[in-house]
């Protein structure tokens, strides 16, 4: 395989590994740690990952629980949770964080289909911009004489291939969570 194309190939896996962190963040109405693992937390004149703060477990379908490392910044991860915007009540018991995951209304339901969608768009989106990077660098090595015009055709019937399988990836990931959001 050429250098075009494995950098494009790199770059659709990083995307689709986003998408992954991105889709596992949306809750399904079950406890799962990787929900809040990437909240944002002011934590020593900084942002960090939740992750980064404390433990996550899930030790019952419908409770997560944070054992906080530094008490110092429990009231810190409960303001994070909070302005994070994920429905959760967190509540504090000394160093220990518990959020009850309350079950999903019908109609939060439906957002988080409608983000799962737009976070697919998004990624395929991201998918096309590196097929076009890959077709304008391929053009000009065409054009500087480095490669010849069926070298070129063989590496954008490749190119596509790729995309094609990757976008497919993409509808797949997107579909299975809504099955998951709609399953109640």
């Amino acid at each position: 395989m050429d250098q075009e194309i494995q950098e494009a190939s790199s770059r659709i896996d990083d995307a689709l590994n986003h998408l992954k962190r991105e889709l596992s963040s949306i809750r399904a109405g079950r406890a799962n740690p990787s929900l809040i693992e990437e909240v944002p937390v002011s934590a020593y004149g900084t942002k960090m990952k939740l992750m980064e703060l404390g433990s996550i477990t899930a030790p019952q379908p419908s409770l997560l629980t944070i054992q906080v490392w530094d008490a110092a910044l429990v009231n810190e991860i409960q303001k994070a949770i909070l302005e994070a915007n994920l429905g959760l009540n967190p509540a504090v018991e000394g160093q220990t964080v518990r959020l009850p995951i309350p079950p999903l209304t019908e109609e939060r339901r439906q957002e988080f289909v409608k983000l799962s969608r737009k976070h697919g768009e998004d990624t395929k989106i991201e998918i096309r911009q590196i097929r076009a990077d890959v077709r304008t660098a391929l053009q000009k090595a065409k054009e500087a004489g480095e490669i010849s015009e069926d070298e070129l055709n063989r590496k954008e019937k490749f190119l596509q291939d790729l995309i094609e399988i990757s976008t497919n990836t993409v509808d797949g990931q997107v579909k299975v969570k809504e099955q998951e959001l709609m399953t109640i």
